[in-house]
């Protein structure tokens, strides 16, 4: 339970892809599972698709929509220059009060803008070149409507979230940030080269995205 306005609470995980088609063969190949539908974020031109992990998180596949129009703005995630295999690009905290969790810190994490897909409607935290804070290290922070988590709304598809490792070479800076405001024992950050690995338990054994 969130205890005041600053808190925050790990929300999901977001695996970049070239398509989404590619985002699927990974995720099969990886958790043995095909991901579910999601849908479009018009003002990004990008689609998802979105796997339950639990009552309160999940798991996102996005790319760029090839249907949808080039938006205005750099694409988030930093699709626009996104040309790899499927992988982890970073993670997503979720803050009862985003203006709060975010004070004094967007110059790092970019300003608070709004989004949606479908009827559902969010405030998240985009730099406005698109990028990842410290290479998608630094998670992304949002804020959904009151009300149930939207992975009530996703298949699960007996998947569930297990563990969640962070490294970087400015581990500091996101645990001094985080200290006091994320309390979650599944979720580690240390110091080291570039990397995020999750942990995920699938009805075929435990698996290990990256």
């Amino acid at each position: 339970m969130q205890s005041c306005k600053s808190d925050l609470v790990f929300d999901h995980i977001a695996i970049l892809a070239r398509t989404l088609e590619e985002g699927v063969d990974y995720v099969r190949d990886t958790l043995g599972i095909d991901m579910p539908p999601g849908g479009a974020h018009p003002r990004m031109g990008t689609h998802n698709l979105l796997l339950s992990l639990g009552k309160d998180c999940f798991l996102e596949v996005i790319a760029i929509d090839p249907k949808a129009p080039r938006p205005t703005r750099a694409r988030w995630f930093g699709l626009d220059a996104f040309d790899e295999d499927p992988r982890i690009g970073t993670w997503v905290v979720g803050a009862s009060d985003i203006h709060s969790a975010l004070a004094g810190r967007q110059a790092t994490t970019g300003p608070i803008i709004d989004m949606t897909r479908g009827d559902l409607k969010w405030q998240m935290s985009v730099c406005d070149d698109g990028k990842l804070p410290l290479s998608g290290a630094f998670p992304k922070v949002l804020q959904w409507p009151d009300g149930p988590h939207v992975a009530t709304r996703m298949e699960g598809r007996g998947c569930s979230f297990v563990s969640l490792s962070i490294t970087h070479p400015e581990a500091d800076t996101i645990s001094t940030w985080l200290d006091g405001k994320l309390d979650d024992p599944r979720i580690s950050v240390e110091s080291g080269e570039t990397r995020i690995v999750a942990e995920i338990k699938t009805p075929s054994g435990l698996k290990t995205l990256r």
